[in-house]
């Protein structure tokens, strides 16, 4: 009786340590312009919740060839946060890119966590 008592105590234990984890995510990117025009790109944010969104903060580097980054003060992010969907970050430039690869680290911190992914875009021209 004293170990079936004990496993049932150990089972009600472990279920109640359970919590699911929600860790927020980010997609792919969606490119929308091509060579010589200005960025427009965006980010999916997947799994996220309404707290890690009000707590998101964002910032954009150039990947260089060495290990040291660089800002990248000619791109802007914004959260974008529709209704109804998935909340994204959309990236545009206020002047037209002329370079067809850009490699980039984009880092993104929450209350409970941070992500650090690194992006590379082959740009087209507009035919």
């Amino acid at each position: 009786m004293n170990k079936r008592l004990l496993s049932v105590i150990i089972t009600v234990l472990l279920m109640a340590a359970y919590t699911p984890a929600y860790a927020l995510a980010l997609s792919e990117i969606q490119l929308n312009s091509s060579l010589n025009q200005n960025l427009d790109a965006i980010i999916e944010i997947q799994s996220a919740t309404n707290q890690e969104l009000d707590s998101l903060n964002f910032s954009i580097s150039r990947s260089s060839s060495g290990s040291m980054s660089q800002r990248w003060p000619n791109v802007q992010v914004e959260l974008v946060r529709p209704e109804k969907g998935n909340s994204y970050l959309k990236l545009t430039s206020k002047e037209s890119v002329r370079e067809p690869v850009l490699k980039f680290l984009l880092e993104v911190s929450w209350s409970e966590g941070r992500i650090k992914r690194e992006y590379e875009l082959l740009i087209n021209p507009q035919f």
